[in-house]
Formats: C-alpha cells, structure tokens, sequence
C-alpha cells in the first residue's frame, strides 16, 4: 500500500498539481494538509473522476485536511472530534493552543 502526504497550501490553488501528482505516483492513499477549503468547496466530483473518494474537514481560508482513497478501499466512521473536549481551532495566527498545552508524551492519534 503506498500513502502519500502533502502540505497542499491551498488545494483550490493546487488542484491541477495534486491530479497530476495522484496520475504519476498512484498512491492508495493521499493526506492533504492545509486545504483552506471549506468542506462545501472540496472537490469531491474532480477527485471521483480521478478514481479516489475525497473526505475533507475544514472551515476554509486558515485549516482543512482530507483523505484521498483510492476507490475500492473503503472511509467509514470519520470522526472529527474525539469526544475529549472541544475542537481547538488555529486561527489566523497557526496556532493552537499554549506552549503550556503541550505534552510531548501525549497520546498520538492517527
């Protein structure tokens, strides 16, 4: 199984870049970070067309992140939140939270 990721910066910006990456690489799977979409604006139809299911999750202009999976590997039960408190938003500023929140020994989640 191949899994890509990419810090896209804008995937509305982007998207011709990241086909045509998706076309010569042929991972199973692509992460994508910082897609400053919101979740109406992803385009789920362009990557369909492309033969990947598109999940995303963001609020646009500052965050978003999505999943690209090949058609045939199946995206259930997305959670967005893991139920231990509120989803801490980045702002403008990038960033979430203090240097006070930070626990390098935290639980990882992937």
């Amino acid at each position: 199984m191949r899994i890509a990721t990419w810090n896209v910066n804008s995937l509305k910006a982007r998207q011709e870049a990241v086909e045509n990456w998706l076309q010569r690489a042929d991972p199973d799977i692509l992460l994508m970070q910082e897609t400053k979409l919101g979740d109406a604006d992803a385009p789920v139809m362009a990557f369909a067309m492309a033969g990947y299911q598109l999940v995303h999750h963001g609020e646009g202009r500052w965050n978003g992140v999505a999943i690209a999976a090949r058609d045939g590997l199946a995206i259930d039960d997305i959670v967005t939140n893991f139920g231990d408190g509120p989803v801490r938003d980045s702002g403008p500023g990038g960033t979430a939270g203090s240097e006070d929140d930070f626990d390098p020994f935290d639980e990882a989640r992937v």
